[in-house]
Order: C-alpha cells, then sequence, then structure tokens
C-alpha cells in the first residue's frame, strides 16, 4: 500500500509539473505570436503613416508641412496616450492575466479528456 501512496504522489507530482509546462508553453506562443502581430501591424502602420504624410504634402502643396502635420498629430496622440497610460497599462494587465488564467484552465481540460 505504501508503494501504492508513493506512485500516486509522484504522478501528482509529474502531473502537476506537465499542467505547469504546458501553460508556460501556451502563454509564450501566445506573446510570440503577438510581438509577430505587432510587428506586421507597426509595418502597415509605417507604410499608411508615410502613404498619409504624402497625401497631406500634396494637399497642401508641400511636402515638408504635410509631414509636420502628422508628426503634431502623432505628438497629441502621444499627450493623449499619456494622460489614460494608467488605465492602459490596467486594461493590458487585465487581458494578459485573463490569457494566462485561460491558458491554465484549458491545459486542465486537455489533461482530463486524455485520461477518459
Amino acid at each position: 500500500m505504501f508503494e501504492d501512496l508513493k506512485e500516486y504522489i509522484n504522478n501528482r507530482i509529474s502531473y502537476a509539473k506537465l499542467e505547469i509546462v504546458d501553460s508556460v508553453s501556451n502563454m509564450l506562443s501566445a506573446g510570440v505570436f503577438g510581438v509577430l502581430i505587432g510587428m506586421f501591424l507597426m509595418l502597415v502602420f509605417f507604410t499608411a503613416s508615410l502613404a498619409f504624410g504624402f497625401l497631406l504634402g500634396n494637399w497642401f502643396d508641400n511636402i515638408g508641412m504635410g509631414f509636420l502635420v502628422l508628426v503634431v498629430g502623432y505628438i497629441l496622440l502621444l499627450a493623449v496616450l499619456m494622460v489614460f497610460r494608467k488605465k492602459i497599462m490596467l486594461f493590458i494587465t487585465d487581458k494578459a492575466v485573463e490569457a494566462a488564467m485561460d491558458a491554465i484552465d484549458n491545459s486542465g481540460e486537455e489533461f482530463e479528456e486524455d485520461e477518459d
């Protein structure tokens, strides 16, 4: 009976380790995917900024003025982000914790299905 108890405890420890590895790998893959999406969005945003700067430049008949207006718009956007930074950071933190908890919950369900 002692051997069965010892084996059961070792199996529970192994199971907990597997759950942790699964949760961490899910969070890591979600993070890497988020970084990749972010990189492509930055590329699209940069290209769109160039196009919009030239469009404004043609509208003002001065390319430099078009890009200056664009920069002023970005500075205003930066100011708004700085004013609401705590709310934005709290929102991002909440979403990260929610995603981590979902990853933990989903990893438990996968192992339970495998046992059946």
